[in-house]
């Protein structure tokens, strides 16, 4: 029996062969993988903004001195005595900046995106799309590798003259 010929591994966790795709556990056929490619993975921004947004409505609130009445003008916070308005004004520049911070370090992710009859998955996750293009490349070169069964090549007859 051949062995297969490894066109890719990064020697640790995917190997690809002319006949399979290994990830991890995982081992899938390239006859039973129907479609493949770059998939990009948007990240979640929202609840950066939504964090963001509170954080600026608190800090403008303090500043105006938009506090309710029922609020005390100062509170005891160990051996200082901070003003409300002063406290929004920091909790909501804090928040604005955690906000920032997450929005900022956000980074949209790459996969290569794989079709079984089981349906689409994604089977390798990066934030390099360099490694995953890399592994795409690999799997399109396999696809050039796969080659008919010898019984099953078309047989040429010789013409006599």
């Amino acid at each position: 029996m051949i062995p297969d010929k490894v066109l890719y591994t990064d020697g640790h966790t995917v190997v690809v062969t002319d006949k399979t795709l290994q990830v991890k556990n995982s081992s899938y056929s390239l006859n039973g993988i129907t479609k493949h490619g770059l998939y990009v993975l948007k990240p979640q921004r929202l609840p950066g903004m939504f964090l963001f947004l509170i954080g600026v409505v608190l800090a403008v609130c303090g500043i105006f001195k938009f506090v309710p009445h029922a609020i005390e003008p100062e509170f005891s916070l160990g051996i200082y005595t901070i003003a409300t308005t002063t406290a929004m004004i920091i909790a909501g520049s804090i928040l604005a900046v955690i906000g920032i911070l997450i929005i900022g370090l956000l980074r949209e992710r790459y996969a290569v995106r794989i079709a079984t009859a089981e349906g689409e998955k994604n089977a390798v996750v990066s934030t390099h799309k360099e490694y995953i293009t890399q592994i795409l490349d690999a799997l399109n070169q396999a696809y050039n590798f796969l080659r008919l069964p010898t019984s099953k090549l078309p047989r040429y007859k010789t013409l006599s003259r």
